[in-house]
């Protein structure tokens, strides 16, 4: 999971399109702005198809 997390950062700091950055702020401000933008939607989905495989507290069956 750590190396595709860091594989994933790698290219969300290249995709920035920034050509330099100021600190270190700079950096996750632009890379978390693109996950908004990419990752997180992807991830949305992808959860929205999964079967529940447990039964939701509160849910009877």
């Amino acid at each position: 999971m750590q190396e595709l997390c860091q594989e994933l950062g790698e290219c969300l700091y290249q995709q920035s399109q920034v050509k330099t950055f100021n600190n270190l702020g700079e950096i996750e401000e632009t890379v978390r702005d693109l996950m908004i933008q990419y990752v997180n939607p992807e991830i949305g989905i992808f959860l929205s198809k999964q079967v529940p495989r447990k039964p939701q507290v509160g849910y009877e069956q």
